[in-house]
């Protein structure tokens, strides 16, 4: 324009066809007309382009700071223009737009993926956690029940002995301690039975331990269909047996228990093929006429029993007061038995051998006796036994072979210098390996012949563990002494074993004679 900017002309009939009279004619600012077109808004935040077509006719505010990336055209509804305004926002404009809410939104968005993935994440470990835990609960668990299972285990084992299957001692004590107190509070009775198997310990040396294990076995097999509730049977080791009897009324039921007990051994035992016949003796105690307590009753049953083996073996024997006063007189005498040797308190008294047929003496038998300080005069039976079980016997039989030697050596060049001395042997000496050579070694230092010393054993000992004996006997023979058999015909007489033995001498026992002047029988 001359005027100055930028303008449009516009023309417009007036009339068509014949009755058109020419055409009107208009100038337009471009400035003027959009501001016509668009407020004032728009004009001062946006670029505004006109296109006419695909070409851009008109452009404002081209000096604006637009914001590259957003546009928006909308067509100008003008007769017979094809006009399309096209708005650019400035840099302002966009800022003023914008709005915390999207950043917040997406923060927060973003917030919960990150909370969404801990919980999961949370939930996971938790999962994992709780899958351990079970794990460890079910492993603790079967740990638990293993060691409950090894717990009962145990005490079966600390109540049970392992070769039997029976009570233990120590089950059997406790066990005894509750029965008492319950039958003092009752007023009842208790009965402690203690058993002891007769020959046991020949067996078990003669056939060997796996051989006394089996049989072991077998009795506590028998003993225990005796068990129920008032009846308790303990194994309480070596070859001896306890049995307990609760609510006893009268001794009538203790003699029936004894009965039944006795019937167990009726039968023989088969062990390894064979069949041995065992009896078995028993010691009786009473709760409260023997004792108040455990220990006191087991003690005087103990007492019991030896009394019993006293009297023989397959018997019983109840507890009295006067046996206690034995018990503590034979401890005594143990405890004196350990300063006999070193005191010189044995002494050896002589038994002649006559020979009826001329009256003379060609042997003569040595006896000990025990020159017992307190007690005087003591003679074998009252401190054999004692030496026997506590092993003892080897040392006084040892003694009894160097003081028979050395008489025989001071009998020298006397009118006795040809007599032959008879020593007594048990079978704890006999199953001493060393002694032969004691015996050798005892005529050696008192230079005394061995044809001038004879071993004696009973017939019951020859044969205990046959084949040791056989040797042994074998090999003192080869030494020249002579061998006699004592008591013979009391026990397991067979003249098979005169043939199997190197013996040279029978004593026939003394119950064969001692009416044979009175019964006409005989």
């Amino acid at each position: 324009l001359r005027q100055g900017g930028k303008g449009m002309v516009l023309y417009h009939p007036v009339g068509v066809g014949e009755d058109n009279n020419g055409f009107i004619a208009g100038v337009f600012r471009m400035e003027t007309l959009a501001e016509q077109l668009l407020n004032s808004r728009t004009l001062e935040r946006f670029q505004i382009v006109i296109q006419y077509g695909r070409n851009s006719v008109y452009q404002l505010n081209s000096s604006a700071n637009i914001a590259r990336g957003l546009s928006a055209t909308f067509p100008v509804d003008l007769p017979n223009l094809d006009w399309r305004l096209t708005l650019r926002p400035d840099q302002d404009w966009v800022a003023a737009q914008r709005s915390g809410w999207p950043n917040a939104t997406f923060i927060s968005l973003l917030l919960m993926g990150l909370l969404t993935s801990l919980t999961t994440l949370l939930v996971q470990l938790i999962l994992r956690r709780n899958q351990a835990l079970l794990k460890t609960r079910k492993d603790l668990e079967q740990e638990i029940d293993q060691r409950k299972a090894i717990q009962t285990d145990l005490e079966r084992l600390e109540s049970t002995n392992t070769l039997t299957g029976l009570a233990n001692r120590r089950f059997f004590m406790e066990d005894l301690t509750h029965t008492l107190n319950i039958a003092d509070r009752q007023m009842r009775q208790v009965a402690l039975v203690m058993m002891d198997l007769d020959r046991f310990q020949m067996l078990n040396d003669s056939m060997g331990h796996q051989f006394g294990d089996e049989l072991l076995i077998k009795v506590s097999e028998r003993l225990n269909e005796l068990s129920n509730e008032r009846i308790l049977v303990a194994y309480s080791g070596g070859d001896e047996f306890m049995v307990c009897q609760q609510q006893v009324d009268d001794l009538d039921d203790v003699i029936h228990l004894l009965g039944q007990l006795k019937q167990c051994f009726h039968a023989p035992f088969e062990v390894h093929g064979e069949r041995h016949s065992i009896t078995a003796t028993m010691g009786v105690a009473v709760y409260p006429q023997s004792g108040l307590d455990a220990d006191t009753l087991l003690r005087n049953a103990d007492i019991a029993l030896y009394r019993a083996k006293e009297h023989g073996r397959n018997t019983y024997q109840f507890y009295t007061e006067g046996m206690q006063e034995k018990e503590v007189m034979r401890l005594e005498l143990d405890k004196d038995l350990d300063h006999a040797l070193e005191n010189d308190e044995f002494v050896l008294y002589y038994q002649p051998q006559l020979d009826l047929s001329n009256g003379q003496i060609h042997s003569i038998e040595a006896l000990i006796r025990w020159q017992h300080p307190r007690r005087g005069l003591l003679a074998p039976g009252a401190f054999i036994p004692l030496a026997e079980e506590s092993g003892r016997i080897n040392d006084i039989g040892r003694w009894v072979v160097r003081a028979a030697c050395r008489q025989l050596a001071r009998w020298k060049g006397t009118p006795y210098r040809n007599l032959r001395v008879a020593v007594n042997l048990s079978g704890l000496e006999l199953d001493d390996d060393s002694l032969v050579d004691s015996i050798r070694d005892a005529l050696h230092e008192n230079g005394v012949a061995p044809s001038s010393l004879e071993v004696e054993l009973t017939e019951e000992i020859f044969i205990q563990n046959i084949e040791h004996n056989l040797n042994q006997l074998s090999r003192l023979r080869k030494l020249g002494i002579h061998l006699a058999i004592d008591d013979f015909g009391v026990g397991y007489s067979s003249l098979a074993y005169l043939r199997d033995f190197p013996v040279d001498l029978l004593k026939i026992d003394r119950s064969f004679i001692t009416h044979v002047t009175h019964r006409h029988d005989d």
